[in-house]
């Protein structure tokens, strides 16, 4: 047996034992840090990094000199996955590596005008008179019409036995009724249901009033997988063995109920008042929440039922009452799941007569096209550039981010940063906004490479990199910069999304000007300046088309469905008829991908700006969307 070793990490002063030999991440999430490990350990993001002060290690040192500058190994910074302790230790968990108040979409737009939940309340009544209880006590619960709620008899034996009045909760969702649970006293006054989006990233909570259907409180943190990994492959592939699945469906129950007992906590009530639940989320995130092996969802062929997954909350380890029913919103595809749902829900593209478009950008791109009488999907690896994954100097949206930009033709950099404070580096909002900029001031060329004769470029350790923030002026006491192989890996996911959009186009034989109303979801749609997104070449030129922004679809879908049973059938019959094509095996992607790796892309798909060979008079299009920035610092540099 190996011996035990302690480690400390600063600043947080948070001292670990584990057995020697460890990796420090390991350490960490044995600590409970939040930290930064968007590849879950594999060595492949560079993101995990600490300081070792004291303690003997061993290295990967091949691997961490490729994300880590030399200035950077003089002073001890390691990748934390690729480390391993022998001694006891102390390391410093520099500020880049934390996770520290991220800025998390709350927004949701109220998309249920009837209210017609799935749970009502009746008070209880004992009949042990009349024609009715000839063959003993009949149960009756007043107000109630329709099939006899199914109950169990230990159910049966409280109610007859009780001494004052019971209030009975009743599910009437999947065609049966059922009694859910007992309430001493008459609490029909008080029906309580929670939505929820399990996001990749972060779990979002509501808190509902059933009978008037209002808000009542908001909450969120972030989910718990995240030091196991960001990307969804990741988690696939530790899901596929029994121990890794419960541990990751453990981190995932953790952040749900951490944001249940947040919300009931404020609301001034008791976690088991709460009597109904709603989920919306990815395929993976539902199936690893359901305790479902995510193997089959590694494979193109893969059959998924388009069926909600429904469980109680005694099943999957929610701590409300035991027989309070779970609701997952369907799922179309591995990759199209319940929060795309959500979002068609949210804009109601199902029921138009014009054509939509909906894009939902994260780590995984969500892309649908349609109108009432037809849908079809698709997703894209669109990777986490755009949340500020994957980038030297990004970070997600959290205090401290950079999340607009703006440079002038001679290079002078003006910036605005999330929380009134120094930047430590640059989020997805940001990113696209220094992407366009620099390709309108001619720092980059029509590929997405420095011109090296341009003002700011200059040469860093691994190429040119364009210096957006200098070290005197940031937290981190290190330059903020966009480097070449930054640019590389944010041209490929533009080039992902733009060619997946062009694709369906192609396929269901659309033109720009055909497309009426483009909806944009998430914190991407929420916070991206569309004039970029579109001069950048993330998105094409839509003539005729309006741009709107929904918040969090995932979210707004899971309040519908808590809101109205009518909703839940809406749910499953968008995801029986939702077509789904996957890029992975489509040949004309790889042509349009290969197309889009140009500033802004295809001609035709950018009329106004090769306005020589396309004159299509623009109408319609609302692309100007100001980006506001409450709890904002702004600075000009250079």
């Amino acid at each position: 047996m190996s011996d035990s070793i302690s480690i400390l990490f600063q600043p947080m002063n948070r001292m670990v034992t584990v057995e020697a030999g460890l990796t420090v991440l390991d350490a960490i999430r044995e600590a409970g840090i939040q930290f930064e490990a968007i590849c879950g350990g594999k060595g492949t993001c560079g993101k995990c990094r600490v300081i070792r002060v004291s303690g003997k290690i061993s290295e990967e040192g091949s691997v961490c000199a490729k994300f880590l500058t030399l200035d950077e190994q003089r002073k001890g910074y390691c990748l934390a996955c690729l480390v391993r302790v022998w001694t006891d230790a102390v390391f410093t968990i520099p500020i880049e590596s934390r996770i520290d108040t991220p800025q998390i979409l709350l927004d949701v737009a109220r998309t249920i005008g009837t209210l017609h939940p799935s749970v009502h309340k009746y008070p209880v009544e004992k009949i042990i008179a009349g024609p009715t209880a000839i063959l003993g006590p009949s149960i009756r619960f007043t107000g109630y019409t329709g099939k006899r709620p199914v109950m169990t008899e230990e159910q049966r034996q409280v109610i007859l036995h009780a001494s004052g009045p019971l209030t009975g909760v009743i599910s009437l969702d999947g065609g049966t009724s059922r009694l859910i649970s007992l309430e001493e006293g008459d609490t029909t006054g008080n029906l309580f249901g929670i939505a929820l989006d399990l996001g990749t990233t972060t779990v979002v909570g509501l808190l509902i009033d059933l009978i008037t259907g209002e808000v009542i409180k908001r909450a969120s943190t972030l989910n718990r997988q995240i030091t196991l990994g960001e990307e969804l492959v990741t988690r696939i592939a530790i899901g596929r063995k029994e121990d890794g699945r419960a541990e990751l469906r453990a981190a995932a129950l953790g952040s749900i109920n951490e944001v249940i007992h947040k919300l009931t906590r404020d609301a001034g009530i008791m976690d088991s008042e709460i009597n109904d639940i709603c989920i919306g989320g990815n395929t993976v995130m539902s199936w690893l929440f359901a305790g479902r092996d995510p193997t089959p969802l590694e494979y193109v062929d893969a059959h998924i039922p388009t069926d909600p997954i429904i469980l109680t909350a005694k099943d999957c380890g929610i701590a409300t009452g035991p027989d309070v029913l779970v609701y997952c919103l369907p799922a179309v595809s591995r990759f199209v799941g319940g929060d795309a749902i959500g979002d068609v829900l949210t804009t109601g593209i199902h029921k138009k007569m014009e054509i939509s478009l909906l894009i939902d950008l994260g780590t995984n791109g969500e892309i649908i096209l349609g109108n009432k009488d037809w849908l079809v999907s698709t997703s894209c690896a669109s990777g986490p550039a755009f949340e500020g994954a994957g980038m030297r100097s990004g970070m997600r949206a959290m205090r401290g981010a950079i999340d607009t930009v703006k440079i002038g033709l001679d290079g002078h950099v003006t910036i605005h940063v999330i929380g009134d404070t120094e930047p430590k580096g640059i989020c997805g909002s940001g990113i696209i906004d220094v992407a366009a900029e620099m390709a309108r001031a001619g720092i980059l060329d029509f590929s997405g490479k420095f011109v090296d004769t341009a003002p700011g470029v200059r040469q860093g350790e691994n190429g040119p990199e364009f210096l957006l923030v200098p070290a005197l002026k940031t937290a981190t006491g290190k330059d903020i910069v966009i480097t070449s192989e930054d640019m590389a890996y944010l041209m490929d996911s533009k080039a992902a999304v733009l060619a997946a959009i062009t694709v369906l186009l192609q396929k269901y034989r659309l033109r720009l000007h055909d497309i009426q109303h483009v909806f944009l979801a998430g914190a991407f749609g929420s916070f991206g300046n569309i004039d970029h997104l579109i001069s950048f070449g993330i998105l094409p030129e839509f003539p005729s088309a309006k741009f709107h922004r929904i918040g969090n679809g995932s979210l707004a879908g899971a309040y519908a469905c808590l809101l109205s049973i009518d909703a839940r059938r809406e749910a499953t019959e968008i995801a029986e008829r939702m077509g789904y094509i996957d890029l992975l095996v489509d040949n004309d992607f790889i042509e349009e991908y290969w197309a889009a790796l140009r500033i802004p892309g295809k001609e035709e798909l950018f009329p106004s700006r090769f306005p020589k060979k396309h004159r299509i008079h623009q109408t319609g299009m609302s692309n100007s969307v100001s980006n506001s920035s409450s709890g904002t610092s702004s600075g000009s540099f250079r």
